[in-house]
């Protein structure tokens, strides 16, 4: 058994909420987070061009 950091209450196991206070991951706003710092450093846009680098490659070696 594990105790919630947030209430105290015992809860099933460490990585499931906690069923008074309903405390636990949030995946969600997290995964915005993420995405957010991904968009603002321009991560998207190097990906983007990383791709077509590739296929200009493979189309130069299928000539």
């Amino acid at each position: 058994m594990a105790v919630c950091k947030r209430c105290g209450e015992r809860k099933r196991r460490w990585p499931r909420s906690c069923s008074r206070c309903d405390s636990g991951w949030d995946r969600a706003g997290t995964a915005a987070d993420v995405a957010g710092v991904a968009v603002d450093t321009g991560l998207p846009g190097w990906i983007g061009r990383g791709v077509a680098g590739l296929a200009r490659l493979v189309a130069r070696a299928l000539d």
